[in-house]
């Protein structure tokens, strides 16, 4: 009971500055807003909240952010099923097994901070790793897109996009690299975009929330890489 509570401590207390704080209740708040104004089905706003504390919790590095993920995920698969939006189905399969692989690589990378906080070893791209990863992502998200196109998805090539650029975004996450935040924060401004199209308010803020979260994520795990050299 007691390694329980500390770990609970670590992992949603300590570390935490009353910024981080902030920044996290703003966000549910902003949910339950958009929920109050626009009333959603009880899947969004689960698919919702979940997302908007999970990649919090990603941004500071807290390896708890993979079980609150898990139910973001699955809602959300559920949720994009419905819209027709295929690449997103197929991109939450590829998370939820990708999620558990995570877990055990986290752990390995886990480090335990003076004030008794813990958060993953950050790494960081070379310039290689940049020009390699920028045409990779751009020429498979073309080739996706037309592929899409072929069964009848809706909104192909944003669909394409998000599918590529989550599931190369899902890999540097796993594997501790900061340059996630960069996909992910186009990722977030094309979902916007999608579910905007398809009237689902939930979703959108949720996006928006995600793509402020991703500034505030490059900035964290930019000290994080440096507290581990």
């Amino acid at each position: 009971m007691v390694k329980i509570k500390e770990w609970a401590l670590s992992e949603f207390w300590k570390g935490y500055t009353l910024f981080d704080k902030l920044f996290m209740l703003g966000m549910l708040v902003l949910q339950i807003i958009v929920f109050a104004v626009a009333p959603d089905s009880i899947l969004g706003v689960i698919s919702g909240i979940s997302g908007v504390i999970s990649v919090v919790l990603c941004a500071k590095g807290k390896i708890s952010f993979y079980f609150i993920g898990f139910v973001q995920t699955i809602s959300y698969l559920i949720l994009a099923f419905q819209n027709k939006f295929y690449g997103e189905v197929i991109e939450n399969v590829f998370y939820l097994v990708t999620m558990i692989i995570g877990i055990f690589l986290w752990k390995k990378a886990y480090d335990k901070k003076d004030d008794g906080s813990q958060a993953v070893k950050a790494k960081k791209f070379t310039l290689i790793q940049w020009v390699l990863s920028i045409i990779s992502t751009i020429i498979a998200t073309i080739i996706t897109g037309y592929c899409l196109t072929q069964i009848g998805s809706a909104q192909a090539y944003t669909d394409a996009a998000t599918n590529v650029f989550a599931i190369f975004a899902q890999i540097l996450m796993i594997k501790a690299y900061r340059e996630q935040w960069a996909w992910w924060l186009i990722i977030d401004i094309f979902c916007i975009k999608m579910w905007f199209v398809a009237g689902n308010w939930s979703m959108v803020v949720m996006y928006i929330a995600w793509t402020i979260n991703c500034i505030y994520g490059w900035y964290n795990w930019s000290k994080l890489n440096k507290e581990k050299k």
